[in-house]
């Protein structure tokens, strides 16, 4: 396959710099975007940036990780989520179409009917994941691709994502409460972003698929596994019953995507 020009939103996010090294490392060239940095910093909200971005960046497909995951700023500013999550990958998909592939959460599900195939209807929780299935369905109708992640670990400088940030934790010497009744299947951003990457350069792809991680596990299991992989102090680990209802308690995934890593090999590079 010739290389091909792939532009990135939401690049200096956790995931981000993951797929920028896949990009690179699959002979592509990595065009970045984000609020203040990359080869255009912009807001995706901002009337006419799609076409702007197209006509100054030029790329042959856009892979859309951008959006304002954090839970509680979503409940806070509901229209702000709206508009970073469903209106910017409407607004991107109507210039892309199908050469873009959005990334949308396991979040859309109510933790009810676990585990999750791509065609299951969706039944968000918060205000996040309404406004992720809304971008899923306003994307989709201009065409564009959806793929949906589980919870994303590995290292990371800024101790972003599951398992860096409970290093970070665990290493300044302070109680981590973890989930003993919250189901992921939780996945390497690295294993993510390579499979990211296979996937947006075929515009002719699935329109909706799931990414998940080999084994369905508890956020207290997977703590547990990682800190003991690594040496971390397990007697800081303490189990905590989510009562969030905003969290849903199992919304693991059946992945439509080939993993080839088992989760302790994953959790060995964390």
């Amino acid at each position: 396959m010739p290389a091909l020009r792939i532009l990135v939103t939401g690049a200096s996010g956790f995931l981000g710099g993951y797929v920028q090294s896949a990009v690179r490392a699959a002979g592509h060239e990595s065009l970045t975007t984000a609020c203040r940095s990359g080869d255009a910093a912009v807001d995706l909200t901002a009337p006419g940036i799609a076409a702007a971005l197209a006509q100054a960046l030029r790329p042959d497909v856009v892979l859309h990780l951008a959006a304002m995951s954090r839970l509680a700023d979503c409940e806070r500013d509901a229209s702000r989520a709206r508009a970073v999550n469903a209106a910017a990958a409407e607004a991107l998909a109507e210039r892309f179409g199908a050469r873009l592939l959005a990334v949308s959460t396991d979040l859309v599900f109510d933790g009810r009917h676990a585990p999750y195939g791509a065609l299951d209807p969706v039944a968000p929780l918060s205000v996040y994941g309404l406004s992720k299935a809304e971008g899923e369905e306003r994307a989709r109708a201009h065409g564009a691709r959806i793929v949906r992640l589980p919870l994303l670990f590995g290292p990371d400088p800024h101790g972003r994502g599951a398992s860096a940030s409970l290093r970070a934790t665990l290493q300044q010497g302070q109680v981590a409460s973890l989930f003993p009744n919250e189901y992921r299947t939780p996945l390497h951003a690295a294993d993510a972003a390579a499979a990211l990457v296979e996937l947006v350069v075929d515009p002719a792809g699935p329109g909706l698929l799931h990414l998940a991680g080999p084994e369905r596990v508890s956020r207290w299991e997977l703590g547990r596994r990682f800190a003991a992989r690594h040496g971390l102090r397990l007697d800081l680990l303490q189990p905590v019953e989510c009562l969030d209802p905003l969290r849903p308690r199992d919304v693991s995934l059946r992945g439509d995507v080939l993993v080839t890593r088992s989760l302790d090999a994953m959790l060995a590079d964390g």
